[in-house]
């Protein structure tokens, strides 16, 4: 199947580009995240972040699992943009991030499946 033909693949990976974007380039110091920040934790925007990229992805995967693919790119990448903060000088790398990043794809996938499940 093409990626063109299933519009939340489409979607899924133009918000895999955005993530990979937004999490390697510098925070400005006057910046809307760093606002949000302050009203949810860093924490919080990890996990909200990479909870809509878990859903994408299962969400773009159908009962015969054909977007495998893509659930297994949601889960490395949930964990490769906080090993990638290691090594960029302007960024730093938390634990507890990349934590934060596993847990918000991880409870989408399920959440999506359960939901699935529960509705056939």
């Amino acid at each position: 199947m093409s990626i063109l033909a299933n519009p939340l693949r489409l979607i899924f990976f133009f918000y895999l580009f955005y993530l990979y974007y937004s999490y390697v380039r510098p925070v400005p110091v006057d910046s809307t995240v760093r606002e949000v920040a302050n009203l949810i934790t860093d924490y919080g925007i990890h996990f909200i972040s990479f909870f809509i990229l878990g859903a994408l992805a299962q969400l773009a995967n159908n009962k015969n699992n054909d977007f495998v693919f893509g659930i297994s790119l949601a889960l490395i990448t949930s964990v490769f943009i906080e090993f990638i903060h290691f090594f960029i000088p302007f960024r730093d790398f938390v634990i507890m991030e990349g934590f934060a990043n596993i847990v918000g794809c991880v409870s989408a996938i399920y959440l999506i499946s359960y939901l699935r499940k529960k509705n056939e």
